[in-house]
């Protein structure tokens, strides 16, 4: 098996995860690009629509986040740098801002 056969395989192995800001909400991206959602108990109960809706936001960033941070190493581990591979530093909208808007 050459390199590069070894570096997709590596690549389809990629396992990533995410907390969200205040860790109600974790985020595992399986290598079969499935994703694993956990929600805390109690955080539907305790928290409003919008503060469930940014924890399950900043948990799938991060889980983006850390994807793209493993893909970055393979590509440096492999080829000796990581071009065309930035990382990704999710930013919170700030108040009154929505996504998109």
């Amino acid at each position: 098996m050459g390199k590069l056969e070894r570096y997709f395989e590596d690549v389809a192995r990629i396992k990533a995860e995410g907390v969200s800001t205040n860790g109600w909400v974790t985020v595992v991206r399986d290598h079969d690009g499935d994703l694993k959602v956990g929600i805390r108990p109690g955080m539907l109960r305790r928290c409003g629509p919008d503060h469930v809706a940014s924890e399950i936001r900043t948990a799938l960033l991060a889980a983006v986040a850390d994807h793209r941070r493993q893909y970055r190493q393979l590509r440096i581990d492999y080829f000796g740098s990581p071009l065309g591979v930035e990382l990704l530093t999710p930013i919170e909208p700030t108040n009154g801002e929505r996504h998109g808007e």
